[in-house]
């Protein structure tokens, strides 16, 4: 009775460490976002933000693009590209980065006007985003810098595997010892 007790404690352990671990990860990629960067051009005010912290960071970011007219109303029918390239005045340490393509992503309206989508930077350090707006017929081109930073690695994800691998070894070394 005491090793089924044992084995499904241990066994409701690694199945909560995984499901937590999981959930940690997908919670990551939320869209909940914070106070971004506003521009404004030719009438019209963007916001651009980045993740819920607004940090953002090599690899895939969330990202959206809010767009208000000159009266603060929202524009609802516009059409939002982003277009990013590094920073030529910036000193990437020698590395040559003129070579590099810009990186492009086409945002979709969640309503209210805001555009969401996400892009995904490949090197650390200075950027300029390009949010091309076409607000009937009309383009405009609305420039943000932005500073990435290195992503480093996911330690909620790392965390919850080696909880798993630990439960896993203490499990074996409990079996071990009862077979004794």
């Amino acid at each position: 009775m005491k090793k089924k007790t044992i084995r499904g404690a241990i066994a409701g352990l690694i199945f909560t460490l995984g499901l937590s671990t999981a959930a940690f990860a997908d919670g990551m990629g939320n869209m909940d976002m914070g106070k971004g960067t506003e521009k404004s051009a030719s009438g019209i005010k963007a916001e651009l933000t980045f993740n819920k912290d607004n940090k953002v960071k090599t690899g895939k970011n969330d990202v959206m693009v809010t767009l208000h007219d000159d009266n603060n109303k929202e524009v609802e029918n516009a059409e939002v590209k982003l277009s990013a390239e590094m920073d030529k005045n910036s000193d990437m340490g020698g590395m040559n980065m003129d070579k590099s393509k810009p990186i492009e992503a086409a945002l979709e309206s969640s309503g209210s006007g805001q555009y969401m989508g996400n892009i995904e930077f490949t090197d650390k350090g200075k950027w300029v985003v390009t949010a091309n707006v076409t607000v009937n017929g009309e383009k405009k081109d609305i420039k943000f810098d932005v500073d990435v930073v290195s992503a480093g690695p996911n330690w909620v994800v790392i965390g919850g595997f080696v909880g798993i691998v630990a439960v896993i070894i203490i499990v074996a070394a409990v079996k071990k010892k009862s077979k004794k």
